[in-house]
């Protein structure tokens, strides 16, 4: 097999799996959030459950936005295909430090056995801000599958010429996947 093949055939690979972790774990932690929050004793109980695996996510997503945008770097993919998650991994860094560690620092005033008001509402109105972004990332990796399996469908277009347009445009002007994702 050809070596460079090979190696596209890994990156894909590779890109595909980290996509997928970073969507489906985005996907799926509203679900156990809600159950958390549904079935533990109390907020506090199911805060001290989810914060950690909400810092996990938090993190992957850091990572895993650095690593497919070195992916669709390495394969060609035009600006959109790394520059985006390189946005979705800063709003995965921020959350977890700025937000999510301002909402840490003031836990203990909220649900502390004197209870503040004032820090409650700050808590609210963070953690509202949290879900936001958490939502804005979930969305923008859902529009990255789509935006690398459009690349890859293209790509997967047999040699030859243009396939005809339905809506009737000149097919001299078509241009390439290369071309439209740079």
């Amino acid at each position: 097999m050809n070596p460079q093949r090979t190696q596209a055939i890994l990156l894909r690979s590779l890109l595909w799996l980290i996509l997928a972790l970073w969507f489906g774990s985005f996907v799926a932690f509203p679900a156990l959030a809600v159950l958390a929050f549904r079935i533990l004793p109390s907020t506090e109980v199911a805060g001290t459950l989810v914060s950690p695996v909400l810092m996990a996510l938090h993190l992957y997503g850091f990572v895993a936005g650095l690593l497919v945008a070195g992916l669709g770097r390495a394969l060609g993919r035009g600006r959109i295909l790394w520059l985006g998650p390189l946005v979705l991994s800063a709003v995965c860094l921020y959350s977890e430090l700025a937000v999510t560690g301002e909402m840490a620092k003031i836990r203990d005033q909220v649900f502390g056995a004197q209870g503040n008001l004032e820090a409650a509402t700050r808590f609210n109105a963070l953690h509202q801000f949290s879900m936001i972004l958490f939502t804005c990332v979930a969305l923008g990796t859902g529009v990255l599958v789509l935006l690398h399996a459009r690349a890859d469908a293209l790509l997967a277009r047999p040699p030859g010429p243009p396939l005809e347009d339905p809506r009737g445009a000149d097919p001299s002007r078509t241009e390439t996947a290369r071309e439209r994702f740079s």
